[in-house]
């Protein structure tokens, strides 16, 4: 009799082992969409067969953006599946010692997913605010340890973090607030020690492959993890290690892509010698598209284009701004080497998880998210994203609906600038001027979105401050000619 109960208690483990997949997003910060040789194959010159490999093993989504073409509000919409414009944060990203934007009470990716049973963990770098008790740190100190490698937070180590990570959904935390304090390195709610900044990723990639391998039994017996990993790369400082330091002869930049390529292997490899491969979930994408640090003009010389056919990089309204590398793998469930064109914004992870975990979310949550699940495992969409608003680093809206997207923002004498995505990738002629009833129809539709306090179908909701659709006065009065 022992023995059928240890049977069936066996079979129900791997029962729900195999419905709550490992769950692993990787972030990268500041990568286009051209930098990935899988993704832009004429034109990648930098070498990325770990990103490749992902590729070949799932899904490539080819038309996946994020909801700002900056840091914070990225990982503001990916984390609450909301819309980072409806906070406080209208402009730029968040600095030293700012409160947290996402709300207390507002539900993430890591609360859904420790509410179903996963450890929840984060490595790297967090750029949503919080706050620091502790000594500070002179600021001489700290610019004299910049020249020697070093960006620091303005506390010293043993500051204490009351409101980071661990209060908004995650069991575990190692890494760093944003790239200007990259080296005071916090592990869950205090920083431990000072790193200089070309040791950050290599530190990452031991902390995760260490999780990886102590969580493994876990995972095998009915206690799956969400692992997020938002890189320190190859966002500036760009500080590729020592082994990589000229491995792709187009320079730091390029090396550090390549390096931030290989960071992806180092997860795979850690899932593959465990025996978690098959069942775990792998994501990554990046926060924008590529900086201006990244030295467009030597790439380009060289045949390699960042944003690959897009225009624009980071900070931009145009997609080269916020249409990102999105790449899927699940073994168990989804098909190898599939091309995905549907719309998704890094938003819909929440409904995407949701679905996947059999959660209903209320109404309060996950405002402006999607559930894609159905064409992740191959199937017909229920309910298919068919509009998009974007946000760029002043504060500046657009929007796209099917193939038409439009940008409140003057191009030239126009005041707004109109695209056709499906016929114009490259964003060069603007229909502004000869297609005024499609403006008029987006304006409507981009400001009964903001009014709502949602995208999605649901009960209206507040916004948590004013949201200023025109940026100077010139804007408000076309606005008041329509």
């Amino acid at each position: 009799m022992k023995k059928i109960i240890s049977c069936l208690v066996f079979l129900s483990t791997m029962v729900f082992a195999a419905d709550k997949p490992n769950v692993i997003f990787i972030f990268a910060d500041d990568m286009g969409y051209g930098e990935i040789e899988a993704l832009d194959p004429d034109f990648a010159k930098i070498p990325t067969p770990q990103l490749n490999r992902l590729a070949a093993e799932g899904q490539i989504y080819t038309d996946a953006h994020t909801s700002s073409s900056v840091c914070t509000p990225s990982r503001y919409s990916l984390l609450t599946g909301r819309y980072s414009w409806r906070t406080r944060l209208q402009t730029f990203v968040l600095n030293h010692g700012e409160a947290p934007l996402i709300a207390e009470e507002r539900m993430t990716l890591g609360n859904l997913f420790r509410d179903q049973g996963y450890h929840t963990s984060i490595f790297g770098k967090w750029h949503l605010g919080f706050n620091f008790e502790g000594a500070a740190r002179a600021v001489a100190q700290t610019k004299a340890k910049k020249e020697e490698g070093y960006l620091l937070a303005p506390v010293l180590v043993g500051a204490t973090i009351p409101d980071g990570p661990l209060t908004r959904g995650f069991d575990t935390y190692y890494g760093f607030h944003h790239a200007r304090s990259m080296s005071s390195v916090i592990r869950d709610d205090r920083i431990i020690e000072e790193i200089e900044t070309v040791d950050m990723l290599p530190n990452l990639n031991r902390e995760v492959a260490k999780y990886i391998d102590e969580k493994a039994e876990d995972a095998k017996n009915g206690k799956p993890f969400f692992l997020y990993f938002p890189q320190s790369s190859p966002h500036s400082p760009i500080v590729p290690s020592k082994e990589w330091k000229g491995k792709t002869g187009l320079g730091d930049y390029a090396d550090f892509v390549a390096q931030t390529d290989d960071s992806v292997g180092v997860v795979l490899d850690a899932l593959e010698r465990n025996g978690l491969r098959e069942n775990t979930l792998v994501i990554f994408s990046t926060d924008n598209g590529s900086s201006p640090h990244s030295n467009v003009p030597g790439l380009l010389a060289a045949g390699h284009r960042p944003s690959g056919p897009l225009r624009g990089k980071k900070g931009d309204l145009w997609d080269g701004g916020h249409r990102v590398p999105f790449i899927l793998s699940w073994p168990a469930k989804v098909k190898a080497g599939g091309k995905v064109s549907q719309l998704i914004c890094l938003s819909d992870m929440m409904e995407t998880f949701a679905e996947l975990l059999s959660v209903d979310l209320p109404d309060t949550v996950a405002e402006d998210s999607i559930s894609f699940l159905s064409a992740l495992l191959g199937e017909d969409l229920k309910e298919a994203r068919t509009n998009i608003i974007h946000h760029d680093i002043k504060g500046y809206f657009s929007i796209r609906d099917g193939d038409w997207k439009l940008l409140l923002r003057k191009l030239g004498k126009l005041e707004m600038q109109l695209y056709n995505m499906r016929e114009d990738l490259a964003e060069k002629k603007n229909f502004a001027k000869a297609k005024p009833e499609k403006v008029k129809e987006l304006l409507a539709l981009l400001e009964t979105q903001v009014a709502e306090g949602r995208s999605t179908v649901g009960a209206k909701q507040e916004n948590d401050a004013a949201i200023e659709l025109w940026k100077d006065e010139a804007k408000k009065k076309v606005k008041s000619k329509k």
